[in-house]
């Protein structure tokens, strides 16, 4: 079976599919920090309304953060015309890097001596598979 050949972009530095991977992963992380600040805004709420996650819409966090993920979700669908899912869901994984370092510098929750070695094998796949991407766009 014959696999239609992606399109490709516009130029310009903004359209490029990664540079919007790359804005998907921070937005999405970026998203997860400010829900978690908007769901902390709300811990001392134990009313129906809290248990449902509704009271934390009254937190300007929790609208910030569905905010990023909205805007992440554009980026996604933007990257997704253009690069095969199975590399950019791939690439996504930065998330996983990107998420508890956040949370450490501005939550203040600690990164242990497992979740850093989990991390940096994290970093290393990302790293390996951009590697095979940029090798194979140079033969095309």
């Amino acid at each position: 079976m014959h696999r239609p050949v992606p399109p490709v972009p516009k130029p310009g530095f903004f359209r490029n599919p990664y540079l919007q991977i790359l804005l998907t992963v921070l937005l999405t992380a970026a998203a997860q920090i400010l829900l978690k600040l908007g769901a902390d805004a709300s811990a001392g709420d134990d009313s129906a309304a809290s248990w449902l996650g509704v009271a934390e819409l009254r937190s300007g966090w929790t609208w910030l953060g569905i905010f990023a993920c909205v805007a992440s979700f554009g980026g996604w669908l933007y990257a997704l015309r253009f690069i095969p899912l199975g590399i950019a869901f791939s690439l996504t994984n930065a998330v996983h890097i990107f998420v508890p370092l956040g949370a450490w510098l501005i939550l203040g929750e600690r990164i242990n001596l497992l979740r850093g070695t989990g991390i940096a094998v994290i970093i290393v796949g990302v790293v390996f598979l951009a590697q095979s991407v940029a090798v194979a766009e140079e033969k095309l």
